[in-house]
């Protein structure tokens, strides 16, 4: 038996590609919507959302430390050779 799709780094790319895009569109948004309060303040600072952040940003940190998380993996696999 062979098991192939514990080597192979397809996955582990389209994660990373996926969870980067996904990050990106998610801080655009949140860029977007927190722009009209830039000029008056700290760029995110809701007084109901989760430790003064607005809805968008938890999903956006995730999302863009998988995609670090996966760069790193896959450069690690690209130095081991």
């Amino acid at each position: 038996m062979h098991i192939r799709a514990l080597t192979d780094r397809r996955p582990l790319e389209a994660i990373t590609l996926h969870s980067g895009a996904g990050a990106a569109a998610l801080w655009l948004a949140v860029l977007w919507q927190e722009l009209p309060k830039l000029a008056y303040g700290p760029l995110c600072s809701e007084a109901q959302g989760l430790l003064g952040h607005c809805p968008l940003c938890l999903p956006a940190a995730v999302l863009t430390l998988i995609s670090f998380a996966g760069g790193v993996l896959l450069m690690r696999d690209l130095r081991r050779g």
